[in-house]
Order: structure tokens, then sequence, then C-alpha cells
């Protein structure tokens, strides 16, 4: 869902329509080079300095290269057949750390490595023996103060050291499986996990779950922190990009809509653009997917793929390929490097716009009411492009007037297409195409196109609808997501008779007072409100044309006000963590509709069926609980209260977590339990050895020593099961 708060932004560009243009012939072209590192399968592309780029493969060891097209030079040296399974490198103080399957490894680079935390002399339960290493950081700039992610380990989770990677504690919060790390010291550390996105305010010591607005089984695997506001959030899942602008606290989907959706299975690999070529503040993201690589330049509200085509004549498009890792370096804008499953790298030099020879003249018949489309003409650079548009009024022709110094701005005509009026009727129309890419910040200078006309008036009768028409039905003020619809009320009149009759369609988004009306891309007979629509009114007009004769727009009519939905669950909220007393469970809200819509909680103490909940006393709001003994034998939820404002009022709706499992005391020290094990030990032996003193009085036949015997072995059965009672109230 997109935020209402980036209407503004959105409405500022809404001169860009991003498409897949094909570019020109130029001094580069817009092509992929496969990268001579073999058909390997590579897993990450990480800049360990800034002119030295390492691969790490799936199988096949670690990289490095100084420039964008090689020679590699294979620096895996001793490393063992497991530890070739490389998920990141990181550079620090002349070091090179490897996070892979096996561990964590430090060199040179030169190919002698030495695995970390795996010490003989360190106490079992602090080494980083498990493998698993996702993602390493370095919370402090120091190497001796370090930060691991570990998935796939039996040890999963965040491990931190402060003494340079020879003991490591495991952090609090967080056990599920941990992708990546990434952080600064203005708003702390952030984790992708199996289970959402974290973040550490304590160097990665003890983690808070954050991942409200994304649905609980997304699993997160990348995250990057805005360069120009920390507050801005970043972030992939296995199901698409979401963005955040308060530090974590909600995220919104940035996957686009259309015909610009991110339409990927699954998003493997995540490039943030530098942020020299962002507009705006707004991220410019390139993604790397089970189908190619796509990019967007408005922040995620629209996607496309970037260049299909190989150097590599291999019959595989580039769009087809699965690819793991992205990274962009070797200069400024530099080049795109991708790693893919099975067909090792290939790169694509990035490119700001260059502009075409020439535009042709848009598109139509130059007439009084006509409607006529820009061309885009063939610019070349890095694909996809973002075009402006400026329609202009002008007394010679662009044979007699290469330059347009005859021509004027039509005022308001910045979209695509223009409706011809009255006032241009024996004058000519040209449009001015300005285009900006994936590495140009602001638009290119304006090109002009050929021209069309000169304009002239209709030759026949001007088309004239039935009466009370056209008409837009299902109008009525509606949450957005309503479908509007035009009824054009059949063939139109020429002359005064029915003749068949051809219809263009056009929809604007205008301010609840009917002003400031923006042009929308939309052409059908239909169009179904957007969240960009909410607070906002929809105009709906017809252009009918008779032969080659158009109408003037007429008004289908003017929608209600388009209000916020009332967000639900789609995805329910969950607890995180452990139901004993003194543990810390966390919460996300869960997945909604609606537009971005603010969560807020209460926590719930049920009975041991999980019914008959009631509020906790105190109430806790916040998106942890720490578990009580006044909760042992009862089961928790997270209520959830989802909240969306528009100008007319504030919707919400609730929905609840499943209960956790019957709250318990924690389980024993270690300690605890061997002495236990050790009370019931010794009991066992005086049991025994009572048994063996009965046995022998009964062999002496008396009595008094046969009841004290017997006396004695009751005693020690007596002791043996009150000890191993003890031993299992405890859990050991």
């Amino acid at each position: 869902m997109r935020r209402l708060r980036t209407l503004a932004s959105a409405l500022a560009l809404a001169l860009v329509i991003p498409v897949m243009a094909a570019p020109a012939e130029a001094a580069v072209p817009d092509t992929w080079t496969k990268w001579n590192l073999g058909d390997i399968w590579v897993r990450s592309l990480d800049y360990v300095t800034p002119t030295q780029l390492v691969a790490g493969s799936e199988d096949d060891g670690v990289f490095t290269s100084t420039n964008s097209l090689g020679p590699w030079t294979d620096i895996s040296g001793n490393l063992s057949a497991a530890a070739k399974h490389v998920r990141q490198a990181v550079g620090q103080s002349g070091q090179i750390y490897l996070a892979s399957s096996a561990g964590l490894f430090r060199g040179t680079g030169g190919g002698s490595w030495s695995q970390l935390g795996v010490a003989a002399a360190t106490p079992q339960t602090q080494r980083l023996d498990g493998g698993g290493v996702q993602s390493i950081v370095f919370p402090t700039g120091s190497p001796t103060s370090m930060v691991v992610a570990t998935a796939g380990s039996g040890k999963d989770g965040v491990w931190y050291s402060s003494d340079a990677g020879v003991k490591w504690t495991r952090a609090t919060g967080l056990t599920s499986a941990t992708f990546y790390l990434t952080g600064n010291a203005l708003v702390g550390m952030y984790a992708a996990t199996a289970t959402g996105f974290y973040r550490s305010l304590d160097s990665g010591h003890s983690w808070v779950l954050m991942s409200d607005g994304i649905p609980p089984g997304e699993s997160a695997k990348r995250i990057a922190i805005s360069p120009l506001d920390p507050l801005h959030l970043i972030a992939a899942t296995v199901g698409g990009v979401y963005r955040s602008d308060n530090a974590g606290l909600t995220w919104y989907a940035a996957n686009g809509s259309g015909d610009g959706a991110l339409l990927a299975n699954e998003v493997r690999a995540f490039q943030l653009v530098p942020a020299d070529y962002w507009t705006g503040g707004v991220p410019r993201i390139v993604v790397g997917t089970d189908n190619g690589v796509w990019a967007t330049i408005d922040g995620g509200d629209s996607w496309a793929r970037l260049s299909p085509t190989k150097t590599l004549a291999d019959g595989l498009p580039m769009s087809n390929e699965s690819v793991y890792s992205l990274n962009i370096g070797f200069g400024l804008p530099g080049s795109l490097m991708a790693g893919t499953q099975g067909h090792g790298v290939f790169t694509l030099p990035l490119q700001a716009v260059a502009q075409p020879g020439s535009i042709p003249a848009p598109s139509g018949t130059a007439q009084e009411n006509a409607v006529l489309t820009a061309n885009n003409g063939t610019w070349s650079g890095t694909a996809p492009f973002g075009f402006a548009y400026q329609w202009k009024r002008c007394a010679q022709s662009s044979g007699a007037d290469t330059s347009g110094a005859s021509c004027v701005d039509i005022t308001g005509a910045t979209d695509k297409t223009y409706q011809v009026s009255s006032l241009d009727v024996a004058k000519y129309l040209r449009v001015g195409v300005r285009a900006r890419d994936l590495v140009q910040a602001a638009f290119s200078s304006e090109m002009l196109s050929a021209s069309v006309g000169p304009v002239v008036t209709p030759p026949g009768f001007e088309p004239t609808p039935p009466t009370g028409y056209p008409k837009l039905l299902d109008a009525t003020s509606a949450p957005w997501g309503q479908t509007l619809t035009i009824d054009t009320g059949g063939s139109w009149k020429s002359n005064g008779f029915p003749t068949a009759t051809g219809f263009a369609y056009r929809w604007y988004r205008c301010e609840l007072d009917q002003t400031g009306c923006a042009l929308l891309p939309d052409t059908g007979t239909t169009y179904t409100t957007v969240t960009a629509d909410v607070n906002h009114v929809v105009r709906a007009t017809v252009v009918g044309t008779i032969a080659t004769t158009s109408s003037p727009e007429r008004l289908a009519g003017i929608s209600g006000a388009v209000y916020e939905q009332t967000p639900t669950a789609v995805a329910a909220p969950r607890t995180v963590g452990t139901a004993v007393v003194g543990t810390k469970l966390q919460s996300t809200a869960g997945a909604w509709t609606g537009n971005s819509p603010t969560f807020t909680r209460r926590w719930l103490r049920c009975n041991s069926s999980g019914l008959q909940c009631g509020v906790t006393s105190p109430v806790v709001t916040t998106p942890t609980y720490t578990v009580k003994a006044a909760d042992l034998g009862h089961r928790i939820r997270v209520e959830i209260t989802a909240a969306v404002v528009d100008s007319f009022q504030t919707r919400t709706h609730v929905a609840t977590s499943a209960a956790s499992a019957v709250v318990k005391n924690p389980p024993p020290s270690a300690a605890v339990c061997a002495a236990l094990k050790s009370k019931v030990t010794k009991a066992q032996k005086a049991v025994t050895a009572a048994q063996k003193a009965l046995k022998k009085a009964k062999k002496t036949k008396k009595a008094k020593k046969i009841k004290a015997a017997k006396k004695k072995l009751a005693t020690a059965n007596t002791t043996l099961k009150k000890a191993k009672a003890a031993l299992k109230a405890k859990g050991c």
C-alpha cells in the first residue's frame, strides 16, 4: 500500500511515466557482459575496499577483482569445502572477514584464512562453532567488536563478541534464522530474519521485533538504511520490497501496481543506487529476482526490468536468470554487477540518458478536439527510463523552424496525451520530451519532436451524445477500491442522426473542491480508485469521434469523496517467544489491508484454554511483554488495533493473535538439575543398600533385626520418591 504522506511527492512526479524503452545505439550498449568467473553460483558480491570486490560462491570458493571486467583471482586458499559456501565478505582494518556455512573466517586476502570462535580453550557455550554464519557487522568500527547473523546452524540468531572473535555471546530477543545485518550510530542495528525485521539499540546485544505491516509468513532477506535520512528504511522479503518512514515502527509495500508492478516470485538480492542519483530523497532501488534484475526510480511506485540483453549468446536472456547478489561500483556511476545461480557474474555499465537523433511527431489527427499522443523517441542509456512532457503551440512547422523559436508552451499540457483545442486551429503542435534513468537524478534537457499540423477544424458535424449522457455510474462517496464506470449512452449523433461512434475516456484526480485536477494514465471505461485518491474526487470525461470529427471533452460525472478503507487483518497478529515466567514475548501486528495503518497494542491474559481473556494488570501497550508469575497457568495473546485517518474520521479495526502456550516457570539451571540428579542417585544407592541389609537380616531370622531393616528400606524408598518428584517438578 502506498502511504498518503508520499502523495505530494507522487504528484510532483506525475510527469514521469516509467517505461522500458529500447535504447538507441550508444557508445556503450545497454547490455550485460559475462564476467569471466565460469558457470558458478555466486551468492555474494561485496566491496572490502572501495576498489576491491569479493565474490562468494555457493561451493566453489571466494574470488576477488579490482575492476568490472576482471580478471578474477581465487583467494580460497586453505578454506574447507564447507567454508567455500560464502554468504558475505567484509573488509575491516586491513583484514577480510568471510561469513560462510562453516563459520567466520579472517584473512588478508592472500589465501590464508583462520576461523574465529573455535579455540579449544574457549568454553563450549561461548564458541561460534555451529557454522551457518550469514552476515557480519562491526558496530563500533573496531575489529574487537563484532556481531554476526546465523542461520541453519543449530544456534540460529545473532551472536556478538567483544574480544576480536575469541568468545561469543548469544543476543537476546532473537532466536530465528537471521540472514543479514546492518546499522549505523544514529539508529542502531537492524536484522533481517525468518520471522521478520528486528532492531537493536545496544550494539546487537538485545533485539526487538519490528515488522508491523509485513505478513508474518514472509521471511525477511535484506534491509538498508537511507543514507539521507536514518529514519527511512528500505527492505526486501521473499515476497517483495517494503519501506518504513519511522525507523521500522510500521512498514508499507513498495511493489508498484498495474503495468509498473514488480513481477517476481521471490526477491533474492537487493541494492540501493548511490544517493547522488536520488530525487527529493526518494530511493532508487535495484533487486535481483528469480526472473532477472528489476529497478525503480520512484521509490517503488513503479518497477521495470533492466536490460534483458547479454553479449553472451547462450539462449537465456538476462530476464530469465535467477539473481542472488548485486553490487554497484568501479567508478561513478560505475557498473551494476549481478551474481547468478549457476551462470557466474554479469556486469552492466550504468549510463545517464542520451538524446535520440530525433523524436517523431505526435500520433493522431491534427484536428480540433482530436487527442494526440506523444512519441518518446529512442533514447540511449540504462533502461528503464522516465519521461516528462510539455506540449507546444507553434506558428511554423518543424521543417521551417527546427529550433522551435516560433513555439510557446501550452499551459497545463504536461501529459503524454493532449486534446487539441480551438486555440490550436491553423497552428502546429509539437511536444518537448525530457528523460531520466537510474543514474540521472534530474531530467535531461528538452528535445522537441517533429510537428503535426496545421490543425484544422472538423470537416463534419460535432458528435453529440444522447440526452443525459455520458454519465458516471457508482459515483457515490466510497472507500478507495470502488470501481467507477462511464456510460456513453451508445452511439452519438452527427447532424441529428445516430452514427457509429468511437470513444476516448479520460480520468482525473481532483481536490475535494474539484480544483487542481491531474490527468491519470487510465483510458478505459472503468477506473478503480486507489490509495492516492483518498481525500480527493475523481472526474471522468469522454471524447466522442464520428468519422474524423471529435467532440470536445464531455463531462460524464464527478465521484463523491474517496475515503480510507477500514483496515482488516489478512495475516493475523502473532506473538514470538517462549511463554515462561521472566522471559520477554515479542509481537508483530500482522498484515493488513488499508493505506499504511498505524497500530496500537494491548496484551491479554487468558485462561488455560486461551479463552476468557482480559487485559493484563497493569495494562501493557508496548510491542514486548515480560511474562510474570501471575501469568502461570494462563495463555497470553496480543490485541492489535489498526487505524487509518482521512479527512472525515479515524477508521479502526481490532484483531487478536493466537494464544501462546500455557505459561510455565523457567527451566532450572544445569547446576540445579545436576544437584537434584545427584540426590536421586544418592537415594537410589541408599535403597539398594537397605535392600541388601534387609536380605541379610532375614537370614538371621531375628524379628527385631528384620523389623529395623524394613523400616530403613521404607525410609530410603520415601527419600528416593521425594528426590525423583523434585527432579520432575523442576523439569530436569
